[in-house]
């Protein structure tokens, strides 16, 4: 508790990988995770991939503006006399 006083005081820590060791294993008990257990690794997939499968996936003939398209650069439209 100490060491974490010190660190929300602003103060840095003699040993940070000391430190973040305990937190670790702290959160692995509370949690109930093995200390050996393996960590599996996730496939990355590209934003730009996933964007685009889920584009394809939801027809967007009538949807909603998405957050995307809100902070989009207007089109330029021109005026008709």
């Amino acid at each position: 508790m100490y060491q974490t006083a010190l660190m929300e005081s602003g103060f840095a820590l003699s040993d940070p990988k000391d430190f973040a060791s305990r937190i670790y294993s702290s959160v692995k008990s509370s949690l109930s995770i093995s200390p050996d257990a393996i960590i599996e690794e996730e496939e990355d997939v590209d934003e730009a991939e996933a964007e685009t499968e889920a584009k394809e996936a939801t027809p967007n003939s009538e949807a909603e503006p998405t957050r995307d398209d809100e902070d989009a650069e207007p089109s330029v439209v021109k005026d008709e006399l």
